[in-house]
């Protein structure tokens, strides 16, 4: 893109020899798998859109946890909701369109096309989820509980990831009538829910399969 553009620098350059020189010892040792991975049209469709999510919802949190101790943000806060609504409903539509059967899993989940927040979470999960087994989700969600006094400093997971199942397990428990905060079981098992969804359907390879 940037040499279609003309605006290639030197680090650019050095950055794309490097990456060269990285996926010619891959061959050689054949563990390309290791430092690369093929990208379907989900990844680059809807990538973007999370990403974009992702910081405006992050600006929002900003602009709110200001006005709580009095500092005067104006309409911003309106103005950042509206966005991450927008671009919410934005993703889900990609997702309808270009996740196979993404609705049928929503439904499998309780959820329906008014359930925007939900629906975000779980296109989210389709995206970056692409194990068919529970268990390597369970440690890239960070939903296990590490041992030992340092444990904290050892447990390491997707902050990101685990926020979309969040949001999805938080709309899924309001939808059953509970009005509490999703607990680490509520989480297992709706991601359980949701791996169970895409074998019964065929898709435990990924959203792109």
């Amino acid at each position: 893109m940037k040499a279609k553009t003309g605006r290639v620098s030197k680090t650019d350059r050095g950055d794309a020899y490097l990456l060269w020189k990285v996926y010619q010892l891959s061959l050689i040792k054949n563990n390309t798998h290791r430092y690369f991975r093929l990208l379907d049209v989900v990844d680059v469709e809807l990538r973007p859109l999370l990403m974009r999510e992702e910081m405006l919802y992050k600006s929002l949190q900003r602009v709110q946890r200001a006005s709580i101790v009095g500092v005067d943000v104006g309409g911003d806060v309106k103005m950042l909701e509206k966005m991450v609504k927008n671009v919410r409903r934005e993703i889900v539509d990609k997702a309808v369109k270009m996740i196979p059967r993404f609705m049928d899993i929503a439904k499998y989940l309780g959820l329906d096309m008014d359930d925007v927040n939900g629906l975000t979470g779980l296109a989210r999960l389709l995206v970056y989820i692409k194990s068919a087994s529970y268990r390597k989700p369970i440690n890239y969600l960070g939903l296990y509980k590490a041992r030992g006094r340092d444990a904290w400093k050892t447990k390491k997971y997707s902050y990101k990831a685990q926020r979309y199942l969040l949001i999805l397990t938080n709309v899924i428990l309001w939808k059953n009538n509970e009005y509490r905060p999703p607990r680490y079981r509520d989480l297992r098992r709706v991601l359980k829910t949701v791996i169970e969804a895409k074998k019964q359907m065929g898709l435990a390879g990924g959203a792109g399969v």
